[in-house]
């Protein structure tokens, strides 16, 4: 400024114009698992690969989506007999998808795994840690994922699964299936969409399987509903005073333009006779008339023409959106540790929000 034009300089604001921390860069990601008893890689799409093996489900997790989880299955097990199965689910489908549209899945390129040698796993080339009781993940540099894919691929169709709902339905045609019990099935499920708010490529899905004598199926669906009310009750009490009103709805009754995106591809997985509606009392919260959950019924001869068997899929990830007012599920899946701070022990409350990306000062 000229100095001839003086300017009065007390409590004058000063702007401060600085470039933001670096955002992180994720390095190609290998995903080692074991396919029809053979070892086989693939590389995670780039999307996921700071989401893979976060093991938010897992026995020592503060995170809200187990609270969440914990919650339900502790309030269903009052009314049902109740067996998780958790241990056997393998990220990638193989065949045919039924009914969903292909741009709607993760697919993959599996290739013959080659074990690392003792030297590049000393050298750092193949830093692999354990996803799950199959699966392996590892990061690599560009050389060592082309090297992988110059190896042996496997022409199946193959692709992340977009839902639990084929393992149940595997589990039942097995014959491995007890009537009467509920059967709980939980883990990560991927789906390509447009990301929003409240539309995630990626979140736990936790799926109640039960057969029930034909007839008896309102009655069990009933329970199930009042008992996930129950819960969902339970938790929102303790992080908001404002009411959550949750319904089952009829699917006939929508429209597919107004079904949110999980909803709309479950519908595109089989048919569904209900959904579960969660609207909090708090427009400030949460979005307005949220699908969390679906339920459906089929037949199958192999298990018994007297049974029916009843699903009921819900989506933890929105539910603990809703429950604790977080408005961006990018902050469920954050590695900053302000996230968890707000959550010690797995206590859920109301999440005060702060930026994914702060400015630097320098």
């Amino acid at each position: 400024r000229s100095q001839d034009k003086p300017f009065c300089v007390e409590g004058a604001l000063n702007h401060i114009f600085t470039r933001s921390v670096q955002l992180p860069y994720f390095k190609p990601m290998i995903c080692e698992i074991e396919l029809e008893s053979r070892k086989v890689s693939f590389q995670v799409p780039q999307v996921l690969v700071d989401k893979i093996n976060r093991g938010f489900l897992e026995l020592n997790s503060n995170h809200p989506v187990r609270t969440v989880k914990e919650k339900l299955t502790a309030e269903l097990r009052e009314a049902f007999p109740l067996q998780n199965i958790d241990y056997c689910l393998s990220l990638v489908h193989q065949g045919h998808v039924n009914g969903v549209c292909h741009s709607n899945i993760f697919w993959i390129l599996l290739s013959a795994e080659e074990t690392p040698s003792t030297e590049e796993m000393s050298n750092g080339l193949a830093n692999s840690v354990v996803f799950s009781h199959v699966d392996f993940c590892r990061n690599t540099d560009k050389n060592g994922w082309e090297n992988i894919q110059e190896g042996c691929h496997i022409s199946k169709e193959c692709y992340l699964r977009p839902s639990l709902l084929p393992y149940a339905q595997a589990i039942i045609q097995r014959g491995a299936f007890h009537p009467g019990m509920l059967h709980v099935l939980s883990g990560p499920v991927f789906r390509k969409c447009r990301i929003g708010p409240y539309s995630m490529p990626v979140f736990h899905e936790m799926l109640f399987v039960c057969a029930v004598n034909r007839g008896t199926e309102n009655s069990c669906i009933r329970i199930l509903v009042n008992k996930i009310k129950t819960s969902i009750h339970s938790l929102h009490q303790t992080v908001s005073n404002f009411k959550v009103n949750i319904s089952l709805q009829e699917a006939m009754s929508f429209e597919t333009a107004e079904l949110n995106d999980f909803a709309a591809f479950e519908s595109q997985l089989s048919k569904t006779q209900h959904f579960i509606c969660m609207e909090a009392g708090d427009p400030g919260l949460c979005e307005q008339g949220s699908c969390v959950g679906i339920i459906r019924t089929a037949h199958y001869e192999l298990l018994s023409s007297e049974l029916v068997v009843v699903f009921a899929s819900l989506n933890l990830d929105l539910l603990a959106m809703l429950i604790c007012g977080i408005s961006d599920w990018r902050m469920l899946w954050t590695s900053d540790t302000r996230f968890l701070c707000q959550f010690p022990r797995g206590e859920l409350k109301l999440f005060k929000s702060f930026s994914l990306y702060p400015p630097s000062y320098v």
